[in-house]
């Protein structure tokens, strides 16, 4: 029994190996998106020009306006020109979800092969794959169940306690 138990660790180490499921990678695309839409939902009735956002974040402004283009065009942020205008939140905080941002950028959260389709050396024998499709359609539905000001919300309780910590307090509740 203990042989039979030993190939099947050497033979899990070997397809652990093939099928390694990284952490959660974002692109810097989806961060600065995300980013900016912190800061537009942080005050969802003001207009912030591209310009200003690009030098408050640190990124190109030529890149920003391409992440604003495909948030304009999935309905997320409105655009006013002028010497007034700039970008804002097309609804309101509570009505936008991460999900939504994140499909708008063309962010693939999950990266498992079998899951995308890409490849699986099990060939549809896969007794976990049932497990795996529903981690990510759980994780899917929490990303349309977090919405921006809930996003804002745990910035700020972040913010809070760095403010905490700085003063002495440790910080952590």
């Amino acid at each position: 029994m203990l042989g039979a138990a030993s190939r099947h660790a050497v033979s899990w180490r070997a397809r652990n190996e093939v099928h390694t499921m990284s952490a959660m990678t974002l692109t810097r695309r989806t961060d600065y998106g995300v980013r900016i839409l912190y800061e537009l939902a942080s005050d969802a009735n003001r207009y912030t020009s591209a310009r200003e956002l690009a030098d408050r974040h640190q990124v190109p402004e030529a890149f920003l306006r391409k992440i604003l283009m495909d948030l304009r065009q999935a309905g997320i942020v409105v655009a006013q020109r002028g010497r007034t205008g700039g970008y804002r939140l097309a609804d309101d905080p509570h009505n936008i979800s991460l999900g939504q941002v994140l499909d708008a950028l063309n962010s693939q959260v999950v990266r498992l092969p079998c899951i995308s389709g890409t490849e699986c050396s099990h060939d549809g024998a896969c007794l976990v794959w049932p497990l795996w499709r529903y981690l990510e359609q759980r994780f899917a539905r929490e990303l349309d169940n977090i919405d921006l000001s809930m996003v804002v919300e745990l910035g700020q309780q972040q913010a809070d306690q760095g403010k905490g910590s700085a003063s002495g307090s440790n910080g952590g509740g």
